[in-house]
């Protein structure tokens, strides 16, 4: 996947160096395979006591929000082949802070400030035109910061130059709480076009489709003939991958 999305190997280079030059050295490539196994893992995970949820750091050059979205673009073009088994949704996280409206403040104002003129910030003269937004958040163990709450301050956060837009944004500001963390990030118009990174729905969907398409293919089709409608069929070009 990361060869794919941006030419980097999951394997350290010193370690194909080493297989490449002990390919004939059964010895060494087996120790060469322990060191890779002891190695750094390319995303550490980082464990909160929550069920069902897991985070992972994304180290430089990878940006969670494309690295996400392109996972998802490319679930919704493999023609219904679940490639993660045990992952149902993806939410990038920017940057995380304290669960806290100070924390939230600091988050909103780093991540948002790449995406939108902020409250109190003088315009530019070659300001491109403002994006609409709507702001959808998800708390999980957590009582102390209510939902209508949240999404007054981070809405506060936002110049009034950009308007709310709920059903068709421009862009949407995503804030994930769990317990005394809160994560935030910005996602493009496609957000609901890819099932909200939902990779359950995107494949499902996609494998609803296939089937559809199918015995849609051997239905008669009403404006030919018998004779035509009996005719086989020229090969179509496979889909996926």
């Amino acid at each position: 996947m990361l060869e794919r999305f941006y030419d980097i190997s999951a394997k350290p280079k010193d370690v194909e160096d080493n297989e490449t030059d002990s390919v004939d050295d059964i010895e060494a490539s087996i120790q060469a395979e322990v060191a890779a196994s002891k190695d750094e893992k390319l995303f550490p995970a980082v464990y909160i006591d929550i069920q069902c949820v897991l985070f992972f750091k994304t180290p430089p050059p990878i940006d969670p929000v494309d690295f996400v979205r392109r996972i998802c673009e490319a679930a919704s073009s493999d023609s219904g082949v679940r490639k993660l088994r045990f992952v149902n949704r993806l939410t990038p996280m920017t940057l995380m802070g304290k669960a806290t409206e100070k924390g939230i403040e600091e988050v909103g104002n780093a991540v948002l400030g790449a995406h939108f003129r902020l409250a109190g910030q003088a315009a530019d003269s070659d300001e491109a035109a403002a994006f609409s937004y709507a702001i959808r958040p998800t708390i999980r163990n957590h009582s102390t910061l209510k939902r209508d709450v949240v999404i007054k301050q981070i809405a506060s956060l936002v110049g009034e130059n950009h308007k709310v837009n709920l059903t068709k944004p421009d862009k949407v500001i995503l804030i994930e709480i769990y317990q005394t963390i809160c994560g935030m990030s910005v996602v493009g118009e496609d957000w609901e076009r890819l099932k909200r990174y939902n990779l359950y729905e995107l494949t499902s969907t996609n494998s609803k489709s296939g089937a559809l398409a199918d015995v849609n293919a051997d239905a008669t089709p009403e404006s030919v003939s018998t004779n035509e409608a009996r005719a086989p069929a020229a090969p179509e070009n496979p889909t996926g991958s």
